[in-house]
């Protein structure tokens, strides 16, 4: 009797392990077959990531196309990305990058020295394509083994770990170059490969199923370019987009009607973007140093914030970004009606002194402009200032701002090293980028001497000490008014999951997915 009961015993035991078997067996399947389903992205933008030919990467890096040598973390500080490892020399002028191994380009080429040396000549070369300045004083860069590249410089880059991240130094194949090293496709080592342009319409991109990271589940992502913000909206109501993912992609005052929609989602980031008043500072009546105070003085930025940006932004008191921990100063930037005033009143103006405040259509189809120009528009007034509003087409307004043909303008800017070098190089240094083709005309022998004190310092107390004294000297000066600091607004349909965007609004489309 008891070897009836265990022979029953045994049977009903392996009949169980047979089915659990089976069950693993078809969950298996399921999960095989799930993840070979195609899983495709829309996304609305309001701009195209389609750079081209003629750029330092071909698209943009939201697309995780390509890759670099460092990225930012959520501190700004930068961490490994294609690089395993960034040493330096005591003087900080030769930095050794060793490489990961075994990491694969689109074109199935193993990345290695050579590609890395031929993506940065490329850019040293081509210095308009040197987004960072990165390589601007570079002496050489050569191989010390297949993994190891050694680059030099003519004077110490404490930065240079922050200058190779990103748009920095985005790395190619050797494929991707033609035999006079113009870049003719982005093979690069990221999660998705480029795919098709469609010219101001879309830009599809394909899995990397060798990507040497986590592989996506996402198939297919195509970027839609939708410039008006309703259309934009729009779309992604209706299902036509999954998601709207960029700076400056979802307007403040749509954040209620998506709120409101039970198919949508909303999300927000704090990204390193800041906007700011600029100033001609080399014609009248902004060469007046008291008149730039006045206007910083008057504008109430936690009002503006609350009122024109619903709350989403940070009225700021700093130049640049405050996720810049490290190297921000706050408190320089206040809102003082009274002395705005008395500093107006000293003035000699015309009046009323008529005074052109350009606008970008294509920035003001991202971020509120216009009624942030109205605002100032209005405050201005009581000092005698008769500011006329001319919105610009984007390319007519880059040319009135380089001819220097306006008085003032906003723009966004994007600490996108998050080293205060790439805002006080660019802006504030008289033969900077920024300071040129925005046409500021600002000149300050003290300003300079301490951009590049402060560049190439390489004691990081003294260096924090030179930034301090930079930024008070700039928020005395004011070449240009910081007025909020972003915070991004992102939508998507309930079905998008992981779906979020990091301090340089790059989406995570390795992480992303649809539910059913």
């Amino acid at each position: 009797m008891m070897r009836k009961k265990w022979l029953l015993v045994t049977v009903l035991v392996v009949f169980a392990a047979a089915c659990f078997l089976s069950g693993c067996a078809q969950g298996d399947q399921e999960t095989k077959e799930k993840d070979t389903v195609a899983q495709e992205l829309v996304i609305g933008i309001g701009r195209d990531f389609y750079n081209g030919p003629e750029s330092s990467n071909f698209v943009h890096g939201s697309t995780g196309v390509w890759e670099s040598l460092t990225y930012l973390n959520e501190n700004l500080e930068p961490v490994m990305q294609l690089a395993e490892k960034i040493t330096s020399d005591d003087t900080k002028k030769v930095w050794t990058v060793t490489l990961r191994q075994g990491i694969k380009f689109h074109d199935g080429t193993t990345l290695n020295a050579d590609a890395v040396i031929k993506s940065a000549m490329r850019l040293k070369e081509n210095l308009e394509f040197d987004e960072y300045g990165t390589f601007l004083d570079l002496e050489k860069v050569e191989a010390a083994g297949d993994n190891v590249v050694v680059f030099t410089y003519n004077h110490p880059e404490p930065a240079f770990p922050a200058k190779v991240a990103y748009h920095g130094c985005p790395i190619f194949s050797l494929n991707s170059f033609d035999a006079e090293g113009n870049l003719t496709h982005p093979y690069g080592t990221g999660p998705f490969k480029f795919e098709e342009y469609k010219k101001d319409d879309a830009l599809i991109l394909t899995r990397n199923d060798d990507y040497w990271g986590t592989k996506p589940k996402l198939t297919k992502v195509i970027f839609k370019v939708i410039p008006d913000p309703a259309t934009r909206l729009a779309a992604l109501k209706t299902g036509e987009i999954h998601a709207i993912a960029d700076v400056g992609g979802v307007l403040p005052e749509q954040a209620s009607d998506i709120k409101g929609d039970d198919d949508l989602v909303l999300h927000s980031q704090a990204v390193t973007t800041s906007h700011y008043i600029i100033f001609n500072n080399q014609k009248p009546p902004f060469n007046d140093q008291k008149l730039r105070q006045a206007v910083s003085l008057s504008i109430d930025r936690s009002q503006l914030v609350e009122i024109v940006l619903s709350g989403y932004g940070d009225p700021t008191s700093s130049i640049f970004t405050p996720l810049a921990k490290e190297w921000v100063a706050t408190g320089l930037w206040k809102t003082d009606k009274e002395k705005a005033k008395e500093l107006a009143g000293q003035v000699k103006l015309q009046k009323p002194e008529k005074v052109s405040l350009v606008v970008s259509s294509a920035l003001a189809n991202r971020w509120p402009y216009k009624p942030i120009a109205e605002i100032i528009q209005s405050e201005l007034k009581e000092y005698g200032l008769d500011v006329e509003i001319e919105m610009m087409e984007a390319g007519a307004w880059s040319e009135a701002l380089k001819s220097g043909n306006y008085h003032m303008s906003l723009s966004p800017y994007t600490l996108m090293t998050g080293d205060p070098d790439f805002y006080f190089g660019r802006w504030i240094y008289s033969e900077g980028q920024m300071n040129t083709t925005r046409g500021l005309g600002y000149k300050s022998s003290e300003a300079d001497k301490l951009v590049l004190d402060a560049a190439r310092e390489t004691d990081n107390a003294k260096r924090k000490a030179l930034y301090q004294d930079l930024q008070k000297l700039v928020a005395e000066d004011v070449p240009v008014a910081p007025i909020f600091n972003d915070i991004s607004l992102y939508a998507v349909r309930k079905e998008v999951k992981g779906l979020q965007l990091d301090p340089f609004f790059k989406p995570s489309l390795e992480k992303v997915w649809l539910s059913e």
